[in-house]
């Protein structure tokens, strides 16, 4: 692994300030940076319990290609006590859980595929890569089609499941799948109704450069492209869980989007998690939730129900 703080050092001494910019202001953006590529070295290099992130060499194998969320598709309105329990700033705790996330995602994807990932680059050339990425693509809400919610049974066994709801008329609030939640507008009953639609979205990737994906294909030949949309952690909105207990459920939510190397949508959607509210360790809900999510969400590709497989 490169030096990554001894580079962006020799950027902010070689580069001069053509914006007019002052000397707080570039050292500010060039610790902002710091602090990122540190988290990229600090979570990769790193083996976890099921496997070596920093590396992948699985020969025959179909490429993939990972992108990480972009830093404002952050949401999240626990940050305040995962920074008092860990110690850490709310800057830190975003870029620890976007790297977590593309760790996973890599180590997930290794039994099935070639994963890429820009974790594994030179910090220049990864951040480059990622603006160019991310000038290039939109987001637009989608109905979700199905609840998804991945949990951790039985250690060593079963790793993941998948929840579907036969009758989502039965939940009201969320209506996916169905008419439920939504109110066309129009004149009914004689009276003006406004358009109300309280059915639960996701964020979707949309490509809306042309030249994005033939650009990447040359570049890194994968098979599938594996978009992560944004990132939620929030109180639970599941009725279940009443949030004037001291004892309320937290909600991860990940924004996924999955497309062929020809740009076709091969996948989307959402994938969720949840955790009581006394849960703060960032590492705990880390290593917890993350895997069963990154798992979950390679299983839309290779075509497994992850529970099944375990």
């Amino acid at each position: 692994m490169l030096s990554i703080t001894s580079t962006l050092i020799s950027i902010s001494f070689t580069n001069t300030d053509r914006c007019g910019n002052s000397k707080i202001e570039i050292m500010k953006k060039i610790f902002l940076l710091i602090t990122f590529f540190v988290a990229f070295a600090t979570v990769f290099s790193q083996n976890t319990t099921t496997g070596d992130a920093a590396t992948s060499n699985n020969k025959g194998k179909h490429n993939i290609l990972i992108v990480p969320f972009e830093s404002k598709m952050y949401l999240s309105d626990i940050d305040k006590d995962i920074a008092a329990k860990n110690a850490m700033s709310f800057q830190e705790i975003k870029t620890k859980f976007r790297a977590a996330l593309d760790q996973n995602i890599f180590i997930a994807s290794k039994a099935y595929f070639n994963p890429f990932s820009f974790y594994t680059v030179e910090p220049q050339e990864a951040q480059k890569e990622l603006m160019y990425i991310y000038n290039s693509i939109g987001y637009k809400y989608e109905v979700m089609p199905e609840e998804e919610v991945v949990k951790k049974e039985n250690i060593g066994t079963k790793l993941a499941r998948k929840f579907k709801k036969s009758k989502r008329s039965e939940d009201p609030a969320s209506g996916a799948g169905t008419n439920d939640g939504y109110i066309k507008a129009g004149v009914q009953n004689g009276e003006i109704v406004s358009q109300v639609d309280n059915r639960e979205k996701y964020m979707n990737t949309k490509l809306s450069n042309n030249n994005l994906l033939p650009t990447l294909n040359k570049k890194y030949q994968p098979s599938y492209y594996i978009f992560i949309n944004e990132l939620d952690i929030k109180r639970s909105a599941d009725k279940r869980y009443v949030a004037s207990s001291e004892q309320y459920q937290r909600e991860i939510k990940v924004h996924y989007t999955i497309f062929d190397e020809e740009g076709k949508e091969v996948n989307s959607g959402a994938i969720k998690a949840r955790f009581p509210s006394g849960q703060n360790d960032i590492n705990t809900i880390i290593k917890t939730h993350f895997p069963l999510i990154a798992q979950t969400i390679i299983g839309k590709i290779v075509g497994i129900n992850v529970a099944e497989a375990k």
